[in-house]
């Protein structure tokens, strides 16, 4: 290639000309086809807080002056709430500008891995450390602590609930029914409302060592969700009353 293609091409592409205006400034004047892109406005980040408790106070004491009756609250999850402006003009390219933004993240812990079989010392300290505590929640911790890792291998499983043997005391050994469906309680919304109520799976199976492997399995189709956002929803007209707006 000698260089004479690119030539061409070069002088059949369409470019910008500038030319003097009347006034002896430059303007640029775009060929058929081009379109004019305007640059959208720079947004400022959000504050953000890890509790309802810092939103509502962020709210009511509005120290940036805000008018809050043209703002809305925004209960986006379970895990993350939004303080917002109302729309913008088209100058803006209709956006509503954030000024605050509750998250868990702040201050949540490692999350529980729901779907995984996890070793009984992963296990007990997920139970513990991301569940509320609660009478079934605490009849799954003495059950695992009563199995022997033998006695899993004699598992009775059809598919629906499972049977394994469990060691009393140093002697003593019986045949126990692992409970299916569990009601629990993991902290999966913000602290200040409560934790939803759901069912899941346990399954345990053969691990490493003289413990078995246990996993929970969501089983309530995350109605969960819903449940969690109505909660926050509830607890901030409580809070900040009619004003503003609180969309969940």
């Amino acid at each position: 290639m000698n260089g004479e293609f690119v030539k061409e091409l070069y002088g059949k592409i369409a470019r910008p000309l500038g030319l003097p205006d009347q006034e002896d400034k430059t303007r640029l004047f775009a060929p058929l086809g081009w379109t004019d892109v305007t640059p959208k406005q720079a947004t400022v980040a959000p504050l953000v807080v890890g509790t309802l408790t810092a939103f509502v106070e962020y709210v009511k004491r509005n120290v940036d002056g805000l008018v809050l009756a043209e703002c809305l609250v925004h209960v986006k999850s379970p895990a993350a709430v939004e303080l917002r402006a109302k729309l913008e003009e088209e100058a803006a390219s209709f956006r509503r500008q954030m000024y605050l933004q509750a998250s868990t993240e702040m201050v949540a812990g490692a999350p529980f891995q729901f779907g995984q079989y996890l070793d009984a010392e992963q296990f007990f300290i997920g139970l513990q450390s991301a569940f509320l505590q609660t009478p079934q929640r605490d009849e799954i911790l003495a059950l695992i602590a009563s199995i022997r890792e033998s006695t899993v291998q004699e598992t009775l499983d059809d598919g629906v609930a499972q049977q394994v043997k469990t060691a009393g005391g140093i002697v003593l050994v019986g045949l126990t029914k692992v409970p299916n469906p569990v009601t629990l309680q993991p902290f999966r919304t913000f602290r200040e409302v409560a934790q939803p109520a759901s069912l899941f799976i346990l399954r345990l199976q053969s691990g490493q060592g003289d413990k078995p492997r246990c996993a929970l399995f969501e089983a309530d189709g995350s109605a969960w969700k819903l449940e969690a956002v109505q909660g926050i929803a509830a607890f901030l007209r409580t809070a900040l009353g009619d004003v503003p707006a609180i969309i969940a």
